[in-house]
């Protein structure tokens, strides 16, 4: 059912900001923890997939910033969209913003593509440990490569084929400024109207849907593959490791699991709910920036998975807490006895001090 036309969505907007900010804050705390825990709190060495570990919470941190600073939003309206910014942070111009709009989306990009690229690691790693020489030395640039490569893929398509023109300005002023109170003219972004006014389909601006949906087809069938293919042949492959290999690799392929399941719910759906819905041409007007918001949890909730799943890390951050616990017990037992031998001193000097008055 269609919204009143007179509601404002502006408190949308409020409540996506304070979801980024949440969404910051736990993506930087659980995934520094997860970059200390890997490089400093694990003993067991993972290999090459140390790199991955690593880089990928780095990525979610960059992408959490990012948000953090732009705090994109975007409105569904019948046939068309408009993905914008209507902050100038440090007093950058429209452009510019534009541009790291763009930007923004392209690491967005690079995540769902490093997403895939964990699930080939975890997939030879079991069934053809040769290839895992791509993740090794300067080969590891392959992957950042591939990562990076459909990142500017999806900042491009969306940058060019999205740019706001006169017709998708006239189509959407009107609901803009009753919504948001907001002039389009006026906002840094880009937008999509899949038809023009008899009805035909305007390919310029639906080249950005399709590039959009060849990246996720993409990667999603790459991380379908590998997860069934390691679902089916696991246990036959595993029966060859020792014990500790074989409960290592199953810990693993539980955290991608839930790695398919948690990315296609904060990730995969939300975008291909806003850039589908045009193509209906439904009379409908949503805030579908809310959904932008779960962009930043997904960092923070791909952390929290690695380390709950995978027990050396369970068994790392117990270690580190005892140490912890037992300076913080040592640090407060020594101000006590100071404080102790301090008070006898004292009490000791009071009768030579009263014998002198």
């Amino acid at each position: 059912m269609a919204a009143e036309p007179s509601e404002s969505y502006v408190r949308y907007v409020k409540h996506a900001e304070s979801v980024a900010q949440v969404g910051f804050f736990s993506t930087t705390l659980f995934c520094f923890t997860l970059i200390f825990l890997t490089l400093f709190g694990v003993k067991r060495n993972f290999g090459s997939y140390t790199y991955l570990l690593v880089l990928f919470p780095v990525v979610g941190i960059f992408f959490a910033t990012i948000e953090l600073i732009l705090y994109p939003n975007v409105y569904s309206h019948n046939a068309g969209y408009v993905f914008y910014s209507s902050s100038r942070p440090f007093k950058m111009e429209k452009e510019v913003v534009t541009w790291f709009l763009a930007f923004y989306t392209g690491v967005y990009a690079s995540t769902i593509s490093m997403l895939s690229v964990q699930f080939l690691y975890r997939f030879w790693a079991i069934f053809d440990e040769t290839k895992l020489r791509f993740f090794k030395g300067w080969r590891f640039l392959i992957c950042i490569m591939y990562s990076v490569f459909f990142g500017i893929q999806w900042a491009l398509g969306i940058y060019y084929f999205d740019a706001i023109d006169e017709y998708s300005k006239s189509y959407l002023k009107e609901e803009m400024l009753k919504r948001y109170d907001t002039d389009i003219a006026e906002i840094s972004g880009m937008t999509l109207v899949a038809y023009d006014e008899n009805g035909y389909v305007r390919w310029f601006n639906v080249s950005c849907t399709l590039n959009m949906t060849l990246i996720m087809l993409i990667q999603y069938t790459v991380i379908i593959y590998c997860a069934v293919f390691m679902y089916r042949g696991m246990e036959e492959k595993l029966r060859m490791l020792s014990f500790s290999l074989r409960s290592l690799h199953k810990q693993f392929f539980k955290t991608l699991i839930l790695q398919i399941v948690t990315p296609t719910i904060t990730l995969f759906s939300p975008v291909m709910l806003i850039i589908y819905l045009p193509l209906l041409d439904l009379e409908t007007d949503l805030p579908t920036g809310i959904f932008l918001c779960a962009f930043t949890l997904y960092p923070a909730m791909d952390a929290l998975i690695v380390m709950y799943i995978v027990r050396d890390y369970r068994r790392a951050a117990r270690n580190i807490l005892k140490k912890f616990l037992e300076q913080l017990h040592s640090w407060l037992s020594t101000d006590k006895d100071y404080a102790v031998s301090q008070t006898k001193s004292i009490a000791a000097n009071i009768p030579a001090a009263m014998n002198n008055l």
